[in-house]
């Protein structure tokens, strides 16, 4: 049974997922957005897990952009986002399968290292709001 706050975590999990991806690719939202036809505004609330209006089509739409699977974007865990990756042989028509699980961790080690300069400038930022208004 799925429960409002599992709803959340999947939406979550989603949009973190596709801005590691995006982020890994040096993307802007404004790009993106209009590659696949929506506005950068919903770009950004699928990414923040604040868009609970996200679509299977929409979401498949942006695996096909970024040449990934819609089971990576759906995995728990970050680290493994790139864990395979399919690569086409086409002249013999043959499919094999890598494992870049350390591709997946860089991945996941850059996109934490951003957030922590982002809390970082917030906290600065809100100390020097509070040492302003003594």
């Amino acid at each position: 049974m799925i429960t409002e706050s599992n709803d959340n975590e999947i939406f979550t999990t989603i949009g973190k997922n596709l801005h590691t991806v995006r982020h890994s690719f040096k993307l802007t939202l404004e790009a993106v957005a209009s590659e696949i036809d929506i506005t950068y505004p919903v770009l950004s609330k699928i990414e923040n897990g604040r868009y609970l209006g996200l679509s299977i089509v929409l979401l498949k739409k942006l695996c096909n952009y970024y040449k990934i699977t819609i089971a990576q974007v759906l995995d728990i865990e970050g680290h493994q986002i790139f864990n395979y990756s399919q690569y086409i042989n086409q002249p013999a028509g043959n499919h094999s399968m890598t494992n870049n699980i350390a591709d997946g961790y860089e991945l996941a080690i850059q996109s934490l290292k951003e957030q922590i300069e982002y809390l970082k400038k917030q906290n600065q930022d809100l100390l020097n709001k509070l040492l302003n208004t003594k």
